[in-house]
């Protein structure tokens, strides 16, 4: 799947969630995510590959789910969406260890705390989602959509560029650093 996705840095994370709640979503809930990026000799960060093992945790059910997630190299340059290859998992300890034993070792994790919001916007399911990170000051929205096929990527990134618009985000909002980066640095300055 080709998840093509948009990352703003908040000016001010109520303003934003205001405006999102004026676009009627559909659903809209907290979950948290508790991320474990792994590589192997570094073959995938120096590639802008990621593997991650994550944990899902509804806020209202507060039952974790487990998730095993690769994301490709960019396939769009401006953004840094990725082609995402996804599976559940039943056993996220199990998991770990089939990845340690293949000689991947984890090399961050983190925690983000999520306000999800679900839109059905210029006939697109869209994903949105305001983003608390424990290691880091600063906030952000994650915007969202998926399609098996490349050629509609283009379409879809106009889509989420008029949504944004919509809620007052601005072009000079967005940015494309990885979490893993921004963590990596506020960790190796602290």
């Amino acid at each position: 799947m080709y998840e093509v996705e948009l990352k703003a840095k908040l000016n001010n994370y109520e303003f934003t969630k205001a405006e999102l709640l004026k676009q009627k979503p559909i659903s809209t809930y907290p979950v948290d995510y508790y991320d474990r990026y792994y590589d192997l000799n570094n073959a995938l960060n120096s590639t802008e590959k990621e593997l991650r093992l994550r944990t899902k945790t509804t806020i209202d059910t507060a039952e974790p789910r487990y998730f095993l997630t690769f994301k490709e190299s960019p396939f769009d340059v401006e953004s840094k969406s990725k082609p995402e290859f996804e599976t559940e998992v039943l056993d996220p300890e199990a998991t770990e260890t089939i990845l340690n034993q293949l000689g991947y070792t984890k090399t961050l994790s983190y925690t983000k705390h999520c306000e999800i919001f679900k839109f059905t916007y210029k006939d697109s399911q869209l994903e949105v989602a305001l983003v608390k990170l424990d290691k880091l000051k600063d906030t952000f929205l994650e915007i969202e959509t998926l399609t098996p096929y490349q050629e509609k990527t283009d379409a879809l990134f106009k889509i989420l560029y008029d949504f944004l618009e919509g809620i007052k985000i601005k072009k000079d909002q967005l940015t494309t650093s990885y979490y893993v980066d921004l963590v990596n640095e506020t960790e190796n300055t602290a």
